[in-house]
């Protein structure tokens, strides 16, 4: 299992304009081949981590051009640049 966790900043008063963009996204994101569970979690007003499972990390590398797509949906609602962070699992207590 590998993850992808993206940190999104933008003007809180945007949240619904963000959150639609995700919305309308979702099929394309569910159809990304080797994906397995994706999740958007608020940390704070105007800011995002979405969490993204692959089963491995080719699996995330071949899916980057299908993200950046969506994602460029969201361009002029980010205040900064998103930061991102991946790597394999180590230990699944679960």
């Amino acid at each position: 299992m590998y993850y992808r966790i993206t940190t999104f900043t933008f003007d809180e008063d945007r949240e619904d304009e963000v959150m639609a963009v995700a919305h309308a996204a979702t099929d394309k994101l569910t159809a990304i081949a080797g994906i397995q569970s994706g999740v958007i979690v608020r940390v704070s007003p105007g800011k995002t981590i979405t969490i993204a499972s692959y089963d491995t990390q080719e699996s995330a590398v071949a899916a980057q051009p299908q993200i950046k797509e969506i994602l460029g949906q969201l361009a002029g609602m980010l205040t900064a640049p998103p930061e991102v962070q991946e790597g394999p699992v180590l230990l699944d207590f679960f």
